[in-house]
């Protein structure tokens, strides 16, 4: 079965990114995933930023999944960002984001794409593991923590679909 974390290499962690607003966060984002993804950050930031005006991609908790696919990208490659002072990103009631994802996919994975949001998006509801990540020690600290969680959360699903 394959994970978020198969995607997210530990030199696509970022600890502190600086922006101070949405645009910023996105393009720098965009510069992370670009190289792994083969297309140009400009490129790759145009995208992303068109998927927001659709909608921000904000979530409860303080946590945004700027994310798109795009044609001449050879897999998925996602990336993971920490804001310390957080940026608004549009999510309800004005709290601020402080956790970051990037996705970016070529277009014939839609499946692929969406399963991989989906996990993003069960794991980082948990609050305690979103402290430890904006607090993680260092880009390898944080993507082990991460793929220790996504072990645990994929063996309980296992667990459930054994047991029905």
């Amino acid at each position: 079965m394959l994970k978020w974390t198969d995607f997210l290499e530990v030199e696509n962690v970022r600890l502190s990114l600086s922006s101070s607003d949405r645009v910023g966060v996105v393009r720098e984002l965009a510069g992370v995933m670009a190289a792994r993804a083969h297309v140009s950050p400009k490129d790759l930031a145009m995208h992303l930023l068109a998927r927001e005006q659709l909608g921000s991609t904000a979530t409860e908790g303080g946590v945004a999944v700027p994310h798109c696919r795009l044609v001449g990208v050879p897999r998925i490659v996602t990336c993971v960002g920490i804001h310390r002072e957080g940026v608004d990103f549009g999510e309800a009631g004005g709290v601020r984001s402080r956790i970051f994802v990037g996705v970016v996919s070529p277009p014939d994975t839609a499946g692929l794409h969406l399963n991989v949001l989906a996990r993003i998006g069960a794991l980082l509801r948990n609050n305690r593991l979103c402290e430890a990540l904006r607090t993680a020690p260092s880009a390898s600290a944080l993507r082990a923590l991460l793929v220790c969680v996504e072990d645990v959360h994929v063996s309980q699903r296992m667990e459930m679909v054994a047991t029905r």
